[in-house]
């Protein structure tokens, strides 16, 4: 199965009540103690002028989370940038049109979810078995947003774990399409995967992922690309945003990892 769709989960754990603040542009990074091989960024309409957020640790039981705040300035942009091993990082775009975004109770109105991609073992119990959720071996991610390929990364499987390498796409694009051959991933070695889950307080729906244990051909991609039909039958479209009531819902009732491992921890299998 060379193609299929990508599951994800989310890293982290949120927040305190809204405070006074007058035009704040805010963004949520879901989790915390993250390394800045990922960053948000707020450029300014020409793109050369960086402007420094004020940063906030949130820490909570179920949901903890790191908060980028800046003043809003409009015209302004965020982008998503990432460590390479050589040269320049690589600059994506996030969000053009910032709005002010009072701080919330909970989930924030811009957020990122870094996540894991896990794929479907597939089971053998029933014609509907589904599988079990398995993390993805090596191979591609494939990442569609607003309807264009935004990041495509090589997952490498080392005895450590696997790690997460970005392909800087921009050198490979031509009019039209991308260039044949290969395609080298330049970006550092990741943990995680940052993407964006909600904009100015709504959910994104064009975020669209894939995988493949080989790298896709530049017409293959360029179909993904243009092809809406085909980019649906090959991707999934996960709801990543998330709130301390939705971890809370989400565990409520579920089984304790915690007291399970020490339930199991005397038998000697």
């Amino acid at each position: 199965m060379p193609d299929q769709g990508v599951l994800t989960m989310t890293i982290g754990r949120l927040s305190d009540g809204p405070s006074c603040e007058m035009d704040k542009l805010i963004v949520q990074i879901v989790g915390k103690k993250h390394s800045d091989q990922q960053q948000v960024l707020l450029l300014g309409s020409d793109g050369a002028r960086i402007y420094p957020p004020k940063s906030e640790v949130l820490e909570r039981e179920l949901f903890s989370s790191a908060l980028k705040v800046w003043d809003h300035i409009e015209g302004t942009h965020l982008h998503l940038q990432i460590a390479t091993l050589d040269g320049e990082p690589i600059r994506l775009p996030l969000l053009s049109d910032t709005k002010v975004t009072p701080r919330q109770a909970d989930a924030q109105f811009n957020q990122i979810v870094p996540v894991l991609p896990f794929v479907a073992l597939p089971g053998s119990k029933t014609v509907d078995d589904m599988g079990a959720p398995v993390l993805a071996r090596a191979g591609y991610v494939y990442v569609f947003y607003q309807e264009k390929l935004w990041r495509e990364l090589e997952i490498q499987v080392s005895e450590t774990g696997n790690t997460y390498h970005d392909i800087d796409l921009a050198r490979y694009r031509q009019r039209g399409g991308f260039l044949p051959g290969e395609r080298k991933a330049t970006g550092v070695a990741l943990e995680d995967i940052w993407l964006p889950a909600l904009w100015n307080n709504r959910p994104v729906q064009t975020l669209q992922l894939c995988f493949s244990e080989i790298q896709l051909s530049a017409a293959r991609l360029e179909r993904l690309e243009k092809d809406a039909v085909s980019r649906n039958q090959r991707c999934n479209s996960p709801d990543l945003s998330g709130s301390k009531k939705r971890f809370t819902d989400l565990y409520k009732g579920k089984p304790d990892g915690k007291a399970m491992l020490d339930a199991f921890s005397g038998f000697d299998a």
